[in-house]
C-alpha cells in the first residue's frame, strides 16, 4: 500500500512548490474536479506549473476556467520498501487511469499495469473516492 498525502498550496512561497520528487494536481475553482494530475522527478513543482503554457490556454479556451488550486501529494510507501522512480511513475499512471482528469491525454485508454499496487489518497485530496487498487488485465 501506497500512501499520498494531498496538500492545498495556497501561498507563493510554500516550500512545496520547490519539490521534486512528488505528484501534483490541479484542480478547478470550487474544489471537486481534479484538471490534471502529473509527477515531478528531477524539477520542481513551479516548474512544471511554469511548463503549462499549453494546458493553461487549452483550459481557458476549452473550459473557460481561469483560476484553479495546486495541491501537491507526498508519496509514502511502506517501510519495507522505497520510493522509485518507476513506483512514482505507476502511482501517477493509476491515479490518471481511475481518476481521468480533463488535462491528461497520458494513461488513459491504456497503461502498464502493476499487480496488487494500492494507492490511498489523504489530507486534501478533493475526491470521496480515496482508494485505488490496480489489477491484472
Amino acid at each position: 500500500m501506497v500512501r499520498v498525502r494531498w496538500y492545498s498550496v495556497h501561498r507563493d512561497d510554500d516550500e512545496r512548490w520547490s519539490y521534486t520528487y512528488c505528484l501534483y494536481a490541479y484542480v478547478a475553482p470550487k474544489g471537486r474536479e481534479i484538471l490534471y494530475i502529473g509527477k515531478c522527478d528531477g524539477c520542481t513543482v513551479r516548474q512544471r506549473w511554469r511548463s503549462k503554457v499549453d494546458f493553461w490556454r487549452d483550459l481557458e479556451r476549452d473550459r473557460k476556467i481561469l483560476s484553479h488550486a495546486v495541491l501537491v501529494g507526498e508519496v509514502l510507501t511502506p517501510c519495507d520498501s522505497r520510493l522509485t522512480r518507476q513506483l512514482l511513475a505507476d502511482v501517477e499512471s493509476l491515479l490518471i487511469w481511475c481518476v481521468k482528469p480533463w488535462g491528461n491525454i497520458q494513461c488513459q485508454t491504456d497503461r502498464i499495469r502493476r499487480d496488487r499496487l494500492s494507492v490511498s489518497c489523504s489530507g486534501a485530496w478533493p475526491l470521496a473516492r480515496k482508494r485505488f487498487v490496480d489489477s491484472a488485465r
